[in-house]
């Protein structure tokens, strides 16, 4: 064998959801065997004495060009956050910004446990910057989805008319492209392609259209933002005379390959929609939360047996820590019900794993620990004061542990952190490379805002932004 984990609780999120005292078996790339490995040799031993081994985490839902702008909006709303401080920043996005970006998003999630992440890439200010983003993941060994992003009449609802709308471009320049790199990078090593347009409302139905018809003939996923906002029911039913679910169905913009982000403002009409066509959805409780948008009927289409993952979205969650979308996943589903026993430990677990790999259409390769799937691995030190390996683990993952307690990455068989030391990257040089590409993005934005907000007096009574 390649690599042998000894000794650890393994969560295995299988079939019959074994929660099992185990060794696991991992060669060229795959897991080989989950239970008593006595007598088998390995190259590499990792003994997980007090460790949780599960799954490594799949975060379905990114926007990790705004990995360099955390801490700029805050405490508000949709608009004014993206028009007055994310464009003025984001538009001026270049090439080795997009690098950089998917570097230290990168060494976030390998830290914190996350192997696999689908980012919804449509800052194409240059059509490189996708590339680019690409290779850093690539680089890190991190396993992706990368969504071929699709504006060409607005970025958030949002259109000047000029030439300072950099992300927007023609519905032929766009699909001229997707075609260059899905044959460069779809299927490449631990990389898929994609597309996603941003809205009903940034893209033409022309558009909405080739990228269905696109995606249905090469067998790719597609990626809709879906009744997130409440501004987008509002702009369907300017522009349409219905809801966003509505439309989608009408033009055959549901199905298997469908992923919703989002999902939040559905009436139980369109749940049912969505899980009788088998549609996905993206969840992303904390940059719900963030900005208000409110929360999504989840246990609702949890019971119809939907699939449903969790995404981090941008920088309104403020983390890439999967743990900390696990349980503000489960805590806004009590709330909202007011009932404790809705959105269980054990379903949040399901939704950052196997759910996960259901929805990038990936659950015979990932999402669990079984013998010939995929060897995504992360180690989980138990042995810690607010973990203690003893009782219920399943619990204590997820209300209890954060991303810091993830002790060991693996990817693709591929130890890419031990004992906290990330070997595929130099964090030093990462971490200096991001401070400076921040600064550089937020000097060169196009209006004072940004200065103001930087240096804004501390909020009182109301975010300082409103002084």
């Amino acid at each position: 064998m390649d690599l042998l984990i000894k000794n650890g609780t393994v969560i295995t999120v299988n079939q019959t959801r074994d929660v099992v005292k185990a060794d696991v078996a991992i060669d060229q790339g795959r897991i080989v065997k989950v239970g008593d490995c006595t007598g088998i040799a390995a190259d590499k031993v990792i003994d997980a004495i007090g460790c949780a081994v599960m799954p490594g985490m799949i975060n379905t839902h990114t926007h990790i060009y705004q990995a360099l702008i955390e801490g700029i909006g805050y405490d508000m709303h949709f608009e004014p956050w993206n028009w007055r401080f994310l464009f003025p920043i984001v538009s001026r996005m270049t090439p080795e910004h997009a690098y950089v970006s998917a570097q230290v998003a990168a060494l976030e999630m390998i830290k914190s446990g996350t192997t696999t992440v689908c980012d919804h890439w449509y800052m194409h200010t240059y059509f490189d910057n996708v590339r680019r983003l690409t290779t850093a993941l690539d680089e890190s060994g991190m396993r992706s989805c990368i969504v071929y992003g699709l504006l060409d009449r607005s970025f958030a609802g949002e259109s000047t008319g000029g030439n300072e709308m950099t992300m927007v471009h023609t519905k032929e320049d766009l699909m001229a492209d997707v075609e260059k790199f899905t044959a460069q990078w779809h299927n490449v090593r631990r990389t898929t392609v994609a597309l996603g347009v941003g809205t009903t409302q940034d893209a033409s139905p022309e558009l909405l259209k080739l990228s269905q018809e696109y995606c249905l003939a090469n067998g790719l996923q597609n990626n809709f933002h879906v009744a997130g906002w409440s501004d987008l029911i509002a702009n369907c039913y300017r522009e349409y005379r219905m809801r966003d679910v509505e439309y989608l169905a009408k033009n055959g913009y549901t199905g298997p390959n469908m992923v919703y982000v989002h999902a939040v403002w559905l009436t139980p009409e369109e749940v049912r929609i969505a899980a009788d066509t088998g549609t996905k959805i993206a969840h992303c409780p904390v940059a719900n939360a963030q900005l208000a948008y409110g929360v999504a009927p989840v246990s609702e289409m949890l019971a119809q047996g939907m699939a449903v993952g969790l995404g981090t979205d941008g920088a309104a969650s403020y983390t890439y820590d999967m743990f900390e979308v696990m349980r503000l996943a489960g805590y806004l589903q009590k709330q909202k019900h007011l009932s404790a026993d809705l959105l269980t430990a054990e379903q949040a677990i399901e939704m950052a794993t196997i759910n996960g790999a259901r929805v990038l259409n990936m659950e015979n390769q990932l999402g669990s620990l079984e013998e010939g799937k995929k060897a995504d691995v992360i180690l989980v030190d138990m042995n810690r004061p607010h973990l203690l390996p003893v009782n219920r683990y399943t619990p204590k993952l997820v209300y209890s542990a954060n991303g810091g307690d993830v002790r060991t990455t693996i990817i693709d068989g591929k130890i890419v952190m031990e004992d906290w030391v990330v070997k595929t990257m130099n964090e030093e040089a990462v971490l200096r490379d991001a401070v400076r590409c921040a600064g550089e993005l937020t000097a060169g934005a196009s209006n004072d805002d940004t200065a103001k907000l930087l240096n804004a007096p501390w909020g009182r009574t109301r975010p300082y932004w409103r002084s």
